[in-house]
């Protein structure tokens, strides 16, 4: 019988754990567990919304919409409804923000997004806004203005004095002159050249221009002439063949003779034998 009793209890007591747990989960959906500040919304559409709808700043959660009402005033042209959510205690909604309904993606259920304003809500917002950019200022201020900076700052100017000095010294001086010198004639001579060429260039002309003067007064015997030279050539053309018969017989004989003082050199002296030209002709 006790041992009966005691699992009744135990029974009894997992059971209330349990249901503790189911509200408290139920809670946390619900957002019930912690505090919230309550705003309302006025829209002349509210297609798609319903309790329970989150509500986002920025893209982050911060609640859901509470209930949806017939707004006051609806009648004499304001806003249709009221929308009345709960977002987190102490969540900032600066002035200016916009309210908006979106659905992440096309399937998803409607979402109320709240853009931030631009406007600062009061000089205390921006001098809150810019303090952590102030303080950043000055820490880079003092890190620049640093002991450790100095002494390199003062080493790097001393190094710069010393070569600048090096470099200002009476021997490179004097180098520069010297190439500011050269260069001075080289811009001399290179002036001179271009005089010359400009000199040059004019004499062509001249002459470029007598020979058109030339050409053109000699137009009609340059005519004639080129109307000569044109007949001799195709006459040449035309006996050109008989001309290459007549070498290269000459070229035989010439061939022959030398073969023939070769073979007797006294031929040139006393000329050929009858009895060797009547040998030759049989």
């Amino acid at each position: 019988m006790k041992d009966a009793n005691r699992n009744y209890i135990a029974t009894g007591a997992f059971v209330l754990v349990m249901l503790a747990v189911l509200i408290a989960w139920i809670a946390v959906l619900s957002g019930s567990t912690t505090s919230t500040d309550s705003y309302y919304i006025k829209w002349n559409n509210v297609m798609g919304l319903k309790p329970g709808t989150q509500i986002l700043f920025e893209g982050y959660q911060i609640g859901l919409i509470d209930s949806i009402g017939k707004a006051e005033g609806a009648q004499t042209g304001g806003k249709n409804y009221r929308v009345d959510i709960e977002i987190e205690k102490g969540w900032p909604i600066p002035k200016g923000s916009i309210a908006q309904t979106a659905s992440p993606t096309v399937l998803a259920a409607l979402i109320v997004n709240i853009v931030a304003g631009d406007a600062m809500s009061s000089v205390s917002d921006i001098l809150e806004y810019v303090k952590p950019v102030l303080e950043e200022i000055a820490t880079s201020v003092s890190t620049i203005l640093s002991q450790e900076n100095a002494d390199q700052i003062k080493s790097l100017l001393e190094t710069l004095n010393t070569r600048v000095g090096e470099i200002l010294s009476a021997q490179n001086a004097a180098n520069i002159e010297n190439i500011i010198t050269n260069l001075n004639q080289v811009t001399v001579d290179v002036s001179e050249l271009t005089v010359g060429l400009k000199g040059t260039k004019a004499e062509v002309d001249r002459v470029l221009a007598a020979v058109t003067t030339l050409m053109d007064e000699r137009k009609g015997e340059l005519g004639h002439a080129l109307a000569d030279l044109h007949a001799s050539l195709e006459a040449v053309s035309r006996h050109i063949d008989s001309i290459t018969s007549n070498l290269d017989q000459t070229m035989r004989n010439a061939n022959e003779f030398s073969l023939q003082i070769r073979e007797n050199p006294g031929v040139l002296l006393r000329g050929r034998d009858v009895e060797d030209d009547s040998r030759a002709s049989r």
